[in-house]
């Protein structure tokens, strides 16, 4: 048999190349036994493996093997350490080799625009360059143990509700210095074996078809050598997208998209030299996945004891006036049903069903901690519950301090759906307001993927956030409110008092066309400029000890500048501090935003222990990409190095002056210069020359088609019968879910079926069939779209007539035809 990796392309028939593109039974890659090309094994995920026992579909997520839960992506930026992103991609891979999965769908790297994205618990940060270093070291981890990584989504998927059908309009400089970014350094540094292409357009056309992104950009530039796949049903035209350099058709089955490449290959339509280029590419990937390790080297508690450990490096401590560390001599009541049913990862696809899970509540009687406990609140509900409350509020008279542990549940944030605002449930906030109107200090244990409203931060002692902190985030949790660790997380985006303080809301989610107006004025890039009052900047977090930063120096050289200084731990405890390096430069000819974070790094210090710092970067990277040029262009110019403790909180500064870059005319007019010379409150009139094309609004009346979400199929009586019909399918997970005991299986179906519900009405008739493997046939889709449109016969016709497919290479008759 000849071996994977000295195969060719023209050792395969047209019929063999269609099928190998193309995935097979929601989660493989097809085989070619007659060459001994085996299939792979794709799924997700981020802060986990999530192997599903059944496969049913695209979007068939309740029924997960057990794995480690590690702290989602939100978390382990907060640590500011990727280190720990390169430890944890390495036990997930030891997972994936025992599972038998060949290719992890992760990371997620897209730039958290606006803090309503349903997916940013998914995400690292509001910067690229936070991004691409968490990013480019998780995948680092993953294939160092022979597993591929995916890394997703490319490019500009910034929100959930209009993913399937919605367009990012994004201006060529935004997209390069903030959306691609870290997609570039991931590629540059990690080398990942995949990258999965977004559902959304990309100014105008699907990222799964844009030549731009996926072979210009992506290939030619970067050097990207590994096979692009969509995302889950995100094919739009088979041809178009091979022909972009989009390889593989996941999830597949969709017998469409493989008589596409059939006959396109035999007419000419599609080059049989391009065919063979993504052809090749799934050879050289099967040869890769087949080379990895071994199992036997899993260790389940090993792993668990690791997300621990993240869980730890990666909590924020918000605010504390001496009251944390808790000294076990408190009257502590705690309230809040997150003790005992904490949140410890975001829903969707991502979700992971751990074989166990330590809560706050075990590990506060692990310890034998003293408490009084009231639920307060149901966590999966956002109603009031007044007896309840009540009972909580009596209990408080007798206690000192109290403890709420609160936050987001994943009816509020999940994937599928956007969060419509950034408060949190009535039935929290009223709670502790009502607590803290008794006089007793307040702890908040916050639990959510992404910032939220905080109208009672004032009246509060101390707020801990842990974000999302995987299986045992209540280990975590109870070690850093006791002092047994000393909190060194730091926030990896801003926190500003409100949704409608961030940089996009005027145009996020207000349809299918989201207008990126804002352009590079993103996350603190936008607060700063735009002087808004935030509640917490990015980069902030506080310990129980504190720090002092001298000593400044700044060397030049070898195209390199290397900042050094001196950090001391001022304080009594161990500790750690996370230094930021920020840039400025206030001379350029082009909009710019007020500073750039450059650099960072995590410094441990024993109490009064004093280290000399030094951080590095590229000279290149003061760059910014010129419009008119389309390259990168270093200013000359003074510049000022600032050395920070957050983006708020400059510590030390010295200028910088480079005098051997380049001086090049503003390639924008004066209308866009000065409408961008500040953050635009709302779309400037001249957004459309800052992008370079007219924007037109996607059509929401006319005929249906295939790009309509099921929702819109609600303008006509047939089209009101088959969203009926869509919708009592998946919700019949849902009702079965409710009708389960009291129970982790039966908050995980819950959690996973209401993903799924929520997701399906926006999702479009094109999407849902080439997700469905194959369940919701292409021919189907036409049919009923015709149908809906009024057009019964033709509808009737299409639907009534049958395709005869050709079978796979691994079934019988499958062999060489061509």
């Amino acid at each position: 048999m000849t071996s994977i990796d000295k195969l060719t392309p023209d050792q395969l028939t047209i019929e063999e190349k269609a099928a190998l593109l193309e995935g097979h039974d929601s989660w493989n890659s097809n085989a070619v036994p007659r060459l001994g090309i085996p299939k792979l094994f794709l799924t997700d995920g981020p802060h986990g493996l999530r192997k599903v026992r059944e496969a049913t579909g695209g979007f068939g997520v309740s029924d997960n093997e057990h794995s480690t839960a590690f702290p989602t992506s939100a978390t382990l930026a907060s640590s500011w350490e990727p280190e720990l992103a390169f430890r944890m991609g390495e036990a997930i891979a030891e997972e994936c080799i025992e599972a038998k999965v060949d290719v992890l769908l992760a990371p997620g790297i897209n730039i958290k625009r606006s803090p309503l994205c349903g997916r940013n618990f998914e995400y690292f940060s509001e910067d690229p360059r936070v991004s691409g270093k968490f990013g480019s070291a998780f995948v680092r981890g993953v294939q160092s143990n022979g597993i591929g990584c995916s890394v997703k989504h490319y490019a500009a998927n910034s929100n959930e509700n209009y993913r399937f059908i919605g367009d990012s309009v994004v201006d060529e400089r935004a997209l390069r210095e903030i959306y691609l970014r870290a997609f570039e350094t991931v590629v540059r540094e990690a080398k990942p074996y995949t990258v999965m292409c977004s559902y959304n357009r990309l100014n105008g056309t699907f990222a799964s078809q844009n030549k731009r992104l996926l072979t210009d950009i992506l290939r030619e530039e970067w050097g990207f050598d590994g096979v692009v796949m969509t995302d889950w049903g995100a094919t739009s035209d088979r041809i178009e997208g091979v022909l972009a350099g989009c390889d593989l058709d996941m999830p597949g089955d969709v017998w469409h998209n493989r008589q596409s490449i059939i006959e396109g290959a035999r007419s000419g339509k599609l080059p049989l030299p391009t065919l063979d280029k993504s052809v090749h590419r799934m050879i050289r990937l099967t040869a890769r996945c087949s080379a990895k390790g071994t199992t036997g080297r899993l260790d389940p508690e090993r792993n668990a004891a690791l997300s621990c450990e993240i869980a730890k490096r990666s909590a924020v401590l918000l605010k504390n006036d001496g009251t944390l560390p808790l000294n076990g001599g408190e009257k502590l009541l705690v309230v809040g049903e997150m003790f005992e049913k904490m949140r410890y990862q975001g829903a969707g696809s991502s979700l992971i069903n751990p074989p166990k899970v330590i809560t706050p509540k075990d590990a506060f009687d692990r310890r034998g901690i003293s408490y009084s406990y009231e639920k307060g609140f149901r966590c999966f509900y956002t109603e009031r519950d007044s007896s309840l409350e009540q009972a909580a509020l009596n209990a408080a008279a007798d206690a000192d301090t109290i403890l709420f542990f609160g936050g987001l549940n994943d009816f509020e944030e999940s994937e599928g759906f956007d969060r419509e605002h950034m408060r949190m449930g009535d039935n929290q906030t009223r709670l502790l307001q009502d607590l803290i109107a008794t006089g007793k200090k307040i702890v908040v244990v916050l639990f959510a993927g992404a910032p939220v409203e905080l109208p009672f931060l004032d009246g509060l002692a101390a707020l801990l956030d842990m974000y999302l902190p995987g299986m045992y985030g209540g280990e975590a949790a109870a070690a850093l409110l006791y002092g047994e660790e000393n909190p060194s997380g730091k926030l990896a985006e801003s926190w500003p008092a409100r949704a409608e303080d961030s940089s996009c809301h005027a145009d996020y989610n207000r349809g299918p066309v989201s207008r990126y107006y804002e352009s590079l004025y993103v996350g603190y890039r936008y607060y700063d400029k735009a002087q808004t009052n935030l509640l917490f900047p990015f980069g902030f977090g506080l310990s129980y000890t504190s720090f002092r930063y001298d000593e400044l120096a700044v060397a030049d050289g070898n195209g390199k500048l290397t900042i050094e200084f001196n950090l001391t731990n001022a304080g009594d405890r161990d500790g750690s501090e996370v230094v930021q390096l920020y840039v400025r430069n206030n001379q350029s000819t082009v909009f710019k935003a007020e500073k750039e974070l450059m650099a960072f790094a995590k410094v441990f210090l024993r109490p009064g222990e004093t280290r000399r710092v030094s951080v590095q970067f590229d000279r290149s990277e003061l760059s910014y990409w010129n419009v008119n040029l389309h390259r990168w262009v270093l200013e000359n110019g003074r510049y000022e190095i600032s050395v920070a403790a957050s983006s708020a909180d400059i510590r030390l500064t010295a200028p910088l002056l480079i005098d051997n870059g380049e001086n090049v005319p503003t390639p924008y007019s004066d209308s866009v210069a000065a409408a961008y010379a500040t953050p635009p409150p709302s779309i400037p009139d001249c957004f459309p020359e800052l992008v370079g094309y007219p924007i037109q609004e996607q059509q929401t009346k006319g005929p249906l088609t295939l790009e309509s979400s099921l929702l819109e199929f609600r303008r006509s009586w047939m089209g009101r019968i088959l969203y009926a019909a869509v919708m009592n399918t998946v919700q019949k997970d849902y009702r079965k879910a409710l009708r389960m005991p009291d129970s982790l299986e039966r908050d995980t179906r819950l959690k996973n079926s209401h993903f799924v519900v929520r997701l399906m009405p926006s999702n479009s008739i094109r999407s849902m069939c080439m997700s469905s493997s194959g369940k919701f046939t292409y021919r189907t889709a036409l049919g009923l779209v015709e149908l809906a449109n009024g057009r019964m016969l033709k509808g009737l016709k299409i639907l009534l007539s049958k395709d005869k497919p050709i079978p796979l290479p691994s079934e019988p008759h499958g062999g060489p035809v061509s």
